[in-house]
């Protein structure tokens, strides 16, 4: 017997998924905004010549490239409440993704900042700049050019790593999806809809580092 397609389910819970909608455009800005500061911070912290400081934030950021996403959410959301500190679930999705997010563009920005020649750096501080006015004034504009199309495949995935979140009970496009499914038992439907949703988040994005790729003669990669 053919599937029987029954897409009015769609318009009558139609304010769960708006709402999921939302919560996943809010999610995937706020995790993009401070994973990108994060894991600049974690890049400058990696290139103190000091152990205590230098070893520590690199093998925490090789902990956190290394460890699953779905892993460092239940770990923060089910786990972490053993020790006594409780985390909404949306606030532990964004330290989570966030965390992960910046493992990455830490990693980024280090092989961006590595391809400029030492010699730059070097002539800056010749000139009167202290390292860290050679950093953002010199350095990393020039860098910024060759990290851009990995930064941008990074938060191309991080849009979709937001429907993670559903494990711990964020109320994300997935998760009020499988709500509206527990209810109604149509799941093709649902499915159907999410898919079409998360290309309509997504496809702008792409279009905007397609833009960048033919703006700056760049290769976006869009993973």
């Amino acid at each position: 017997m053919a599937y029987q397609w029954h897409w009015d389910v769609l318009w009558q819970f139609r304010f769960a998924l708006w709402k999921g909608f939302l919560i996943t455009i809010a999610l995937s800005v706020l995790v993009i905004i401070a994973g990108t500061i994060l894991g600049l911070i974690f890049t400058l912290l990696r290139r103190v010549n000091h152990p205590l400081i230098k070893w520590p934030v690199s093998a925490l950021n090789e902990i956190l490239r290394d460890l699953p996403i779905l892993v460092i959410l239940i770990w923060l959301y089910y786990v972490l409440p053993i020790t006594g500190i409780i985390l909404p679930g949306f606030l532990a999705a964004f330290i989570g993704l966030s965390l992960s997010l910046a493992a990455f563009v830490s990693e980024t920005f280090r092989s961006g900042i590595e391809s400029i020649p030492k010699g730059q750096m070097e002539s800056a501080i010749a000139l009167g700049y202290s390292k860290s006015q050679a950093m953002f004034k010199i350095i990393l504009p020039q860098a910024f050019k060759r990290m851009l199309p990995n930064l941008m495949g990074l938060y191309i995935h991080q849009i979709k790593n937001t429907a993670l979140a559903s494990v711990i009970a964020v109320d994300e496009l997935l998760h009020s999806a499988n709500v509206v499914i527990s209810t109604t038992y149509r799941p093709l439907e649902l499915y159907t809809a999410i898919a079409v949703i998360y290309l309509i988040i997504i496809m702008p994005v792409v279009a905007f580092s397609y833009y960048i790729e033919k703006k700056l003669g760049i290769k976006v990669k869009t993973l």
